[in-house]
């Protein structure tokens, strides 16, 4: 006797049996037992998901002689021949081989003709995506007023590819990838049913392979099996199925976050060097990076994660030593890798650019921690933080000289006090409104530590003009939502001003006479007056030039 492959063997007989399909089974089960059955079905999702499956189980559950029930007894002559695929009354068409105008033609002289032994007869269709526009048109009258004893079910992984006009006349379930955790257990179970031994990691590594498909893990087990003795390691399953260790993904991110780019480039020849795939090589390092940053903002779910125990407890330790800033830039450089790969480098050559570039990237900086590692910075706070002067860092990677990063000790940097909060600016007034364009900004940073709602209703204003010692702030008709944000709390605004400026100060909010949208309006103070004020501020300008900064707003309105 011929050997039975695991996912024909262990393909589910009801719908309980159908993994991580509830939303599905739940309302197919009702309909069954209420006898509210539709005529047409698409069930769609990606591939192992159960859709043909579900099909299947759905006709028993009609046909069962027990039935009609949401539970086929799968004893009754229905239920058997179903299950072998030689029911007379449950037909299976592939319409990837089948998707012309006259086997549709064809179908609809059959569907005239009642059941042989049934209660209904059923048409699966599988992939009916491929069927031919054609086809769909000679299919739409059948579908639309088919004979009572006729049930179509349509599986597709492509709904997208179907004509609205079959989309309507069908009821649609959208099977979701089946989770990794379910995945495992799955694994597990079934290989305990075959006498077999298989390690934890080792079921994980097939679930993460299959990618959501319970037909494509249990093939991967098949594979395994065909080369273990009974007991299934992660490091056999790691071999065979050419994947790549979890070990090794760890321990090239954490030479990466260490910046050691020999060790780096090393460990990537040793991995080139055993044949291994690039293209896999990048889409596992960017899951991983992912799984990082899951566990760096606190998500702690093992479905989520898709890791072991043991690799989140090492996830957690390597991820003390990067910022969540740093692990977005890395994955941007494995999209650079893509995108250059596709360019026609040699992939080689563009993945170790991308390993160069990962290593060789600057942590990131908080300006306010640089201030103040500046020094003065509380000097500075005082007198300036509320300027609205803007820099860029530019931190991108350049293969010829690799940016060199200080050494710091992950326990002191662990330990490392957080950077303290910039100090509330003064008004260190009266100011004249005559003067506006000299206090203007160091006014929206007053503004921003008192009340962020008016800042940021506030930053899209433009000086209209001051008269009779009144400042009256216009807004576009783009920003019509901002200007009523703040006529709405105009009472707190007004009080605001009148602490930085003196109480006989007025305020008045309008429609700004210029047609332009305010972002694209001239700040209040000159653009020529950023570098004036970097010169008259040394800290400042130091700042700016050792993170190479670039000025992009200067002032308060935009």
């Amino acid at each position: 006797m011929s050997y039975l492959a695991l996912a024909r063997r262990y393909r589910p007989e009801n719908f309980t049996k159908l993994l991580a399909q509830s939303h599905i089974t739940r309302t197919l089960s009702s309909a069954v037992d209420s006898g509210r059955v539709s005529h047409a079905y698409l069930f769609c999702g990606p591939r192992g998901t159960g859709k043909t499956s579900a099909a299947r189980i759905l006709a028993k559950s009609v046909n069962c002689q027990k039935g009609p029930s949401s539970s086929p007894c799968g004893e009754c002559v229905n239920c058997r021949e179903i299950k072998a695929g030689i029911s007379p009354d449950v037909f299976e068409i592939d319409a990837a081989s089948n998707r012309g105008i006259d086997d549709i033609r064809e179908l609809r002289e059959n569907v005239r003709y009642a059941p042989v032994s049934s209660r209904y007869k059923i048409y699966i269709i599988d992939e009916v995506h491929r069927l031919t526009n054609e086809a769909f048109d000679a299919l739409l009258k059948t579908l639309e007023e088919p004979p009572r004893q006729v049930i179509f079910i349509f599986a597709t992984t492509e709904p997208q590819k179907l004509p609205a006009t079959i989309l309507s006349r069908t009821q649609r379930f959208d099977f979701k990838r089946i989770p990794v955790s379910s995945l495992a257990e799955t694994v597990g179970d079934v290989a305990a049913k075959e006498g077999l031994r298989i390690e934890a990691r080792a079921a994980l590594m097939v679930a993460r392979k299959a990618d959501g498909s319970l037909r494509d893990a249990l093939s991967l087990l098949d594979q395994l099996i065909s080369f273990s003795e009974g007991n299934i390691t992660a490091e056999a399953t790691a071999e065979i199925l050419g994947l790549i260790k979890t070990d090794f993904l760890f321990e090239l991110t954490g030479a990466i976050i260490r910046h050691d780019t020999p060790a780096v480039l090393e460990l990537f020849n040793i991995y080139f060097g055993e044949g291994s795939d690039i293209d896999e090589l990048a889409t596992e390092l960017a899951s991983f990076l992912g799984r990082l940053l899951l566990i760096k903002n606190g998500i702690k779910d093992a479905a989520l994660l898709e890791m072991d125990s043991m690799e989140r407890e090492k996830a957690a330790t390597l991820i003390e030593l990067v910022d969540t800033a740093d692990i977005l830039r890395m994955t941007r450089i494995l999209a650079d890798f893509i995108r250059d790969k596709k360019s026609g480098i040699d992939p080689m050559v563009a993945m170790e650019i991308a390993l160069a570039g990962l290593a060789g990237m600057d942590k990131s900086i908080d300006i306010g921690r640089l201030l103040i590692d500046l020094g003065d910075a509380g000097h500075l706070g005082n007198r300036h933080s509320g300027s609205s002067t803007q820099t860029v860092a530019r931190q991108s990677y350049s293969p010829e000289s690799p940016a060199k990063s200080p050494e710091i000790d992950p326990g002191e940097q662990r330990r490392a006090s957080p950077p303290a909060p910039p100090p509330e600016i003064a008004p260190s007034g009266p100011h004249d409104l005559a003067d506006i364009g000299q206090w203007w900004p160091n006014f929206l940073g007053f503004i921003k530590a008192k009340s962020m709602a008016l800042w940021v209703n506030l930053q899209h204003a433009v000086i209209e003009k001051v008269e009779d010692n009144t400042l009256y702030l216009g807004f576009s008709e783009q920003r019509s939502a901002n200007r009523k944000m703040l006529a709405k709390d105009k009472k707190s605004l007004l009080t605001q001003l009148q602490e930085f400026c003196g109480n006989n100060v007025g305020l008045g909010l309008v429609k700004s006479s210029l047609e332009k949208d305010s972002a694209s309006i001239k700040p209040a103070m000159p653009a020529q007056g950023a570098e004036e004020f970097l010169q008259q501020h040394p800290q400042i300008k130091k700042l700016h030039d050792l993170i190479d900064g670039e000025i992009i707003r200067f002032g308060g309105i935009a």
